[in-house]
C-alpha cells in the first residue's frame, strides 16, 4: 500500500470515528495529498467503504494511469456526476471542510445538502510520515544549500530584486518548482520590516542584510531566514544577533513531543523580553511548514494550551528583533519533532 492509499484508508476512519458518511474535497492541496496527483478540477468523494474520482475528460486518461486506487470517472459537470453517485449510494450525511473551499464552491456544496466540518485532512496533515519527511527534507536542502551558493556573490550595489532573482535561479537549477513564497531581501532598514516587499533599493557598505526565503519541492515547502552583515557589523547590530541566535538556538533545544506550541512560544520570547528587546519581538516564534508555507501548528502566544506537538509535525523556529528605521534581525529554521527532540531540516548537507 501507498502512502497515498493509507491516507484514505486514515480519512475513512475518520469519517467512522466523527460519524460522517462522505467527504467531498475538491481543492488541488487536498486532492494531491490523499492522490498524489496534483491539478485542478479532480473532485473527490470519499465514503466510509470506497473513493471516487470525478474530472474533466482531459485529464482522465492521465489521472486513471497515475491513481489507479481510486475509482475515476471522467464527466462535462464533475460536480454534478459526483453528487448523483453520492444519491445513487444512499449516502445521509456528506461533508465539505469550509477551510478548504472558497466562497462560491462552498455554497454550491451546501445548496446540495453537504454540511460543513472543519479540519478531517488537516488532522492527518499535521504529522509527516514515510517519503513525505524525505521530500520535505529535500525542500530544505536545496534552500540551504542555494543559499550557501548565493553568499558569496552578494556585493555592494546588488538590488535587493536582483539577489532574490539569483537565489530563486539557483533552487530551480537544483531541482525546486520554484520559491515557496515571495523571497524577502532586505537590505539596512528595510530589515525592521518583517514582510518588507523586495525592492530595487541597492546595496551599501556596512549594513545588514536579512534574506527570508524557501522553495517548493515535490509539493513540499522549505522556509528559512539568514541575516548576515555586509561589511563591519556596529556593537549594536552584534549585540541584537547574538540574542536572536540565542533565542533560536534555546527554542530549538527545547522542542520535543509533549512540550505545548505556547510554552515553545515562550521559550523564544523569554529570552529576548529577558535582554530587554521584548516590545521588538512582533510576530509569533514559528508555523507548520508542509504542502503549505503556513500550516498548523502555529507556536504563538496565543496558541491553545493544551495542543502538544507531537512527533512529525514540522515547525520553523523564527525568533527576531526589529528596530524601526535602522535594522531588523530574523533566524529561522524549519524543524521536524522528532522521538525524544527535533531536527533542523534546512542544512545543506
Amino acid at each position: 500500500m501507498n502512502i497515498h492509499q493509507k491516507r484514505i484508508e486514515d480519512i475513512q476512519a475518520l469519517l467512522e470515528e466523527k460519524k460522517l458518511d462522505a467527504l467531498v474535497l475538491a481543492r488541488p492541496l487536498e486532492t494531491y495529498f490523499l492522490t498524489g496527483y496534483f491539478m485542478e478540477g479532480v473532485l473527490l468523494l470519499v465514503t466510509k467503504e470506497d473513493v471516487f474520482g470525478y474530472m474533466p475528460k482531459m485529464l482522465f486518461d492521465d489521472f486513471h494511469s497515475k491513481v489507479p486506487f481510486v475509482k475515476s470517472y471522467a464527466a462535462d459537470n464533475a460536480r454534478a456526476a459526483l453528487i448523483e453517485k453520492r444519491d445513487l449510494l444512499g449516502v445521509k450525511k456528506s461533508v465539505f471542510e469550509p477551510e478548504t473551499e472558497n466562497y462560491l464552491r462552498g455554497k454550491y456544496w451546501k445548496e446540495h445538502g453537504f454540511e460543513e466540518f472543519s479540519g478531517i485532512t488537516s488532522s492527518l496533515r499535521l504529522r509527516k510520515e514515510g517519503a513525505e519527511i524525505e521530500i520535505l527534507k529535500e525542500s530544505c536542502r536545496i534552500a540551504a544549500k542555494a543559499f550557501e551558493q548565493l553568499l558569496p556573490g552578494i556585493k555592494t550595489g546588488d538590488t535587493e530584486r536582483e539577489v532574490a532573482n539569483r537565489l530563486d535561479n539557483l533552487m530551480r537549477a537544483m531541482g525546486a518548482k520554484g520559491p515557496s513564497f515571495d523571497l524577502i531581501v532586505a537590505f539596512g532598514e528595510n530589515g525592521a520590516l518583517p514582510h518588507h516587499v523586495t525592492s530595487d533599493r541597492k546595496l551599501r557598505d556596512n549594513e545588514s542584510v536579512l534574506i527570508d526565503f524557501g522553495c517548493v519541492y515535490r509539493g513540499y515547502c522549505s522556509d528559512i531566514t539568514r541575516t548576515f552583515f555586509h561589511g563591519t557589523p556596529d556593537a549594536e547590530f552584534k549585540k541584537v544577533y547574538d540574542i536572536v541566535r540565542k533565542s533560536h538556538d534555546e527554542g530549538i533545544k527545547a522542542l520535543k513531543p509533549g512540550l505545548s506550541a505556547k510554552a515553545a512560544d515562550k521559550v523564544c520570547r523569554d529570552v529576548i523580553a529577558d535582554a530587554g528587546y521584548g516590545q521588538y519581538f512582533i510576530h509569533s516564534t514559528g508555523h507548520g511548514v508542509g504542502l503549505e508555507i503556513h500550516e498548523a501548528p502555529a507556536l504563538s502566544l496565543y496558541s491553545d494550551e493544551k495542543f502538544l506537538l507531537d512527533k512529525g509535525m514540522s515547525v520553523t523556529v523564527e525568533p527576531g528583533i526589529y528596530l524601526l528605521g535602522k535594522f531588523g534581525v530574523r533566524i529561522e529554521d524549519t524543524v521536524l519533532v522528532t522521538d525524544s527532540g527535533c531536527e533542523v531540516l534546512t542544512v545543506a548537507d
